[in-house]
């Protein structure tokens, strides 16, 4: 797992003494808006925090696979929702796959804070174009490759349908061009600011550091350093792997069988 990885998902901190149980703060701003930031803010702030790092580090896990299957086919209640985050002791949660099923989050957690992270449109867009799409594309185009690598090194492969729910955000044909993605942008957060009463709504710019959050959530400030997080080189990274593994796995295995039935009908 690359170093920033690590670093996000190692800002998790154990819940404080005298928290409330479940989600106290949801984020609600779409990925590459500063959520790695965010996250790690909020680990010190608030306690566990759910992220997309965190998904992914629960990948093989049965229980959660059942969880977010029923969040995406509608049937998880409520009841459901809040027993999966308060049952990991998560006090926040922000990034994918949350934001896709934001509104039976938030239904779920009614007293909770809600924080929309914003960033350049334009800036937000190069981000994701450079670090997600192209990623998420690679997932959906070798998902039958990566179900038989996980079916033969796990004997399951659920896992795929996992990274199709946290990915399926950026399958969208809007985010696939800069103008309709920045439309998606916006679009977005206006539906954010429309159904978030003000009052319970932090509209926040991770360059303005702890003062505003910590106003917003009536905490005391830390006195280290706001946590300035870039996971985009290690998404890229991330990207160049996955090309060398399917690389790979054609040589190892296709390769020789394509060989085989070449010189069979030769």
């Amino acid at each position: 797992m690359p170093d920033n990885f690590k670093q996000i998902l190692n800002s998790s901190a154990p819940t404080a003494k005298g928290s409330k149980p479940g989600l106290q703060v949801i984020c609600l701003g779409l990925s590459r808006t500063g959520t790695s930031s965010l996250k790690a803010a909020l680990t010190i702030l608030q306690g566990r925090t759910f992220h997309a790092m965190e998904f992914l580090n629960q990948i093989n896990d049965e229980e959660s696979y059942n969880f977010w299957k029923s969040l995406n086919e509608e049937s998880a209640t409520s009841k459901d929702i809040a027993a999966y985050f308060g049952g990991g002791n998560y006090q926040a949660a922000c990034d994918v796959p949350c934001l896709a099923y934001w509104r039976a989050i938030v239904a779920a957690h009614p007293h909770a804070k809600i924080i929309l992270t914003t960033r350049d449109p334009v800036q937000w867009y190069q981000s994701v174009s450079k670090a997600l799409i192209p990623l998420a594309g690679q997932v959906r185009r070798w998902n039958w490759l990566l179900r038989l690598l996980f079916y033969i090194f796990y004997g399951r492969s659920f896992q795929v349908d996992l990274l199709n729910i946290l990915f399926q955000q950026f399958y969208y044909k809007e985010l696939q061009q800069e103008s309709s993605a920045i439309q998606f942008y916006h679009a977005w957060n206006d539906d954010i600011l429309r159904s978030i009463p003000h009052n319970n709504l932090l509209v926040f710019d991770v360059r303005s550091g702890w003062e505003p959050l910590c106003q917003f959530l009536e905490c005391p400030q830390p006195e280290t350093p706001f946590p300035r997080l870039n996971d985009a080189s290690a998404l890229v990274k991330h990207q160049r792997y996955l090309s060398f593994v399917v690389t790979l796995v054609f040589l190892v295995i296709f390769l020789p069988i394509i060989t085989m039935l070449m010189y069979m009908w030769l």
